[in-house]
């Protein structure tokens, strides 16, 4: 599975898991799990903008770009984690099945963007 793929599946358990914390459900449709984990990432971003004072006044449209963001460094970490497996397996003779890459996600609630690690 890509790295890409993975990383996706690990931010889809932390949303649902915040979006529980917010008394709200992680809501499947047909459209598909990458439309799902937009829309549902969307949802969560709109609920922690309009539940913080130092949000007052920013429309939805940042809701948005803190998607293009959170997207952007996971497309980011998974082109390192493709060449670094590579690497490793390379050098240390190991199997790609062996490493496992386990990201860290927080939320900036003065920048209204997720970060990931």
């Amino acid at each position: 599975m890509p790295y890409f793929d993975q990383f996706m599946k690990q931010w889809k358990a932390y949303l649902t898991q915040q979006l529980s914390q917010c008394g709200l459900c992680y809501e499947v449709s047909d459209a598909g799990v990458a439309v799902d984990i937009k829309a549902n990432s969307l949802a969560y971003f709109a609920w922690l903008r309009t539940h913080s004072i130092e949000l007052v006044g920013i429309d939805e449209a940042r809701d948005g770009v803190a998607w293009v963001m959170l997207e952007k460094q996971l497309k980011a970490f998974a082109d390192k984690a493709e060449k670094g497996t590579f690497d490793l397996v390379s050098k240390l003779h190991i199997e790609e099945s062996q490493i496992q890459i386990v990201l860290n996600f927080s939320y900036d609630d003065e920048q209204h963007i997720v970060y990931v690690s």
